[in-house]
C-alpha cells in the first residue's frame, strides 16, 4: 500500500495503537435502532446533512464494539473526505483494494466492520459496497452520507434489500438539554432554554460552544459548506449567483407558500433553474419541502410548496436576526420535531390555512396550528379557523396549536383544541425510555 495511504488510515484508526480517540457526548441511547441493526447482515446507512454528527455516532459505535471485546484491528474506519482518499475518488479498484488488504493483513480475524464515511465521495462506491457485502460475509459495512439523491437513487437499485437506513438529524430538544446538562428542568427553566435552542439550533458543536459570536459563525460555516460541498461541487454549477440568491430567499421566506413561478419571477431566474436548485438543496439535506394536501398526487406537486430549512440557528443565522421572526423560526421547529416523529408531513389551505397535517397509513390523522401567541383576539381566531376547517375537512375530533407559552383547551363546534407551550409539546423524553 502506498505509505501516504497507509498514514492515513492509521491517523483515522487510533484504537490500532491503543491512543485515545474523542467520541464526544453520547447519543446512541437516542437511536435504539442501531444496536438492533449491528446484529444484523445487512449494511447500516447513516444519512443526514454534514456536521448532524454521523461521524461522532459512528466512533461511538467503533467504542461499543472495542469495549464489547471486538479485536481492535477487527474495526477499519475510512473518511474519504480525506484529500488523500479524496484523490482516488475515480479509481474503481481502489476503495475495495484499501478494504482487502487490511483484511489480508489480519487473515486472523473472522470477522470485520468496515465503516466509510462520506461514501458518495467515492465515484464507484455502490459497485465496491454490493461487491463486499455480496462476497465477504465477514464484513459488516456501516456507511454515512451526505447526499440523499446520490444515496437513495443507489441504494435503491443495486443494493434493494441489503441495508437499513438511519436518518441523522440535528439535535431534538430533548437532546440539546442533555447536552446542555440540564438533567432536570423545571418547567421555567426548560421553556427558557428554548429560546436559546430556537436561536441557535441543533448541531452539536454549536450547542456546546459558550461564545454567542463563534456560534454565529459556526453556523454561517455550516450553510457555507453545505452550499459548496454539497451543492455547487457536486452538481457542478457554475454560476452560483443565482443559487445563492435563490438559497437566501427561501431561508428568509421559511414557512410560506411559494411556486417555482413566483420564485422565478422574484429572482429572475428560469422556473425550472428553480426546481433543479431546490432539488440540489433537498439532496443535501439543507432544505425539506412540504406539499399542501390534496387526495389527488397530481395537484399535490402542482400546489405551492412550504420550504423549511434543517435547522432554525442556520435561519437565525443568516438571514435574520432573533427575535424579529421568532414565529417562522417556531414554525420551522415544530415542522423538524413532526419530520423525525411522523415523517409524512403536509399543510392543509382551502378557505384558510393550517400550518401542519400528519398522515399515517394513508389518513390524515392530526391538525397542528404554530403561533407565537394567542394573546391578540385576531390572531387567536385566525389560528382557530384554519385549525377547525382542516379537523373538519379531516375528520378530526381534536387538533392541537402550539404557542410559545401559552396552554388550555376549547370545546369548540364539538371539537376540542387543545393549546400546547412548545417546550412541554417537545417531550423531553425519548420513546425509548418512557
Amino acid at each position: 500500500m502506498d505509505t501516504n495511504l497507509r498514514v492515513a488510515l492509521e491517523s483515522q484508526n487510533p484504537w490500532w495503537f491503543d491512543r485515545p480517540f474523542a467520541t464526544g457526548i453520547d447519543r446512541l441511547a437516542w437511536f435504539p435502532e442501531l444496536s438492533r441493526y449491528l446484529t444484523s447482515r445487512e449494511i447500516l446507512l447513516l444519512m443526514g446533512a454534514r456536521r448532524t454528527g454521523k461521524s461522532t455516532l459512528v466512533y461511538q459505535i467503533v467504542r461499543s464494539l472495542l469495549n464489547a471485546g471486538t479485536p481492535k484491528e477487527a474495526v477499519l474506519y475510512i473518511n474519504l473526505d480525506e484529500p488523500v482518499f479524496a484523490s482516488k475518488a475515480k479509481d474503481p479498484a481502489f476503495l475495495r483494494e484499501l478494504v482487502e488488504d487490511h483484511c489480508t493483513r489480519h487473515e486472523d480475524i473472522s470477522r470485520f466492520t468496515v465503516c466509510i464515511d462520506e461514501v458518495q465521495n467515492h465515484e464507484y462506491w455502490v459497485g465496491t459496497v454490493k461487491t463486499l457485502f455480496d462476497t465477504r460475509p465477514d464484513i459488516r459495512l456501516i456507511l454515512t452520507g451526505s447526499s440523499s439523491a446520490l444515496l437513495r437513487r443507489e441504494i435503491s437499485t443495486r443494493l434493494s434489500g441489503r441495508y437499513f437506513a438511519v436518518t441523522v438529524w440535528p439535535l431534538s430538544f430533548a437532546e440539546s438539554l442533555a447536552f446542555s446538562g440540564i438533567k432536570k428542568p423545571t418547567m421555567v427553566k426548560k421553556r427558557q432554554h428554548f429560546l436559546t435552542y430556537l436561536s441557535d439550533g441543533g448541531f452539536p458543536r454549536v450547542v456546546l460552544e459558550q461564545d454567542k459570536e463563534l456560534k454565529k459563525d459556526l453556523l454561517k460555516n455550516y450553510y457555507e459548506t453545505i452550499y459548496l460541498k454539497d451543492i455547487i461541487f457536486r452538481s457542478s454549477i457554475r454560476s452560483s449567483s443565482d443559487l445563492y440568491d435563490l438559497l437566501y430567499f427561501l431561508i428568509a421566506n421559511t414557512g410560506n407558500p411559494l411556486s417555482f413561478n413566483r420564485i422565478a419571477d422574484t429572482l429572475h431566474i428560469a422556473p425550472e433553474t428553480v426546481r433543479e436548485y431546490i432539488g440540489y438543496a433537498e439532496d443535501a439535506f439543507l432544505f425539506y419541502p412540504v406539499k399542501k394536501f390534496d387526495f389527488s398526487v397530481k395537484k399535490q406537486l402542482a400546489n405551492p410548496k412550504k420550504i423549511y430549512c434543517i435547522d432554525t440557528g442556520i435561519v437565525s443565522a443568516v438571514a435574520f436576526a432573533f427575535p424579529g421572526n421568532r414565529g417562522s423560526l417556531l414554525e420551522n421547529a415544530v415542522f423538524l420535531a413532526l419530520k423525525k416523529r411522523y415523517g409524512e408531513v403536509y399543510y392543509h389551505k382551502n378557505r384558510y390555512e393550517c400550518d401542519f397535517l400528519v398522515r399515517k397509513n394513508n389518513r390524515i390523522v392530526s391538525a397542528i396550528q404554530v403561533s407565537e401567541s394567542l394573546g391578540n383576539p385576531d390572531t387567536r381566531a385566525r389560528e382557530l379557523r384554519g385549525l377547525l376547517e382542516a379537523m373538519e375537512t379531516y375528520d378530526l375530533t381534536e387538533g392541537t396549536i402550539i404557542t410559545l407559552q401559552e396552554s388550555g383547551g376549547d370545546e369548540v363546534e364539538g371539537r376540542h383544541v387543545r393549546i400546547e407551550p412548545v417546550a412541554d409539546w417537545l417531550d423531553p423524553v425519548p420513546a425509548n425510555r418512557r
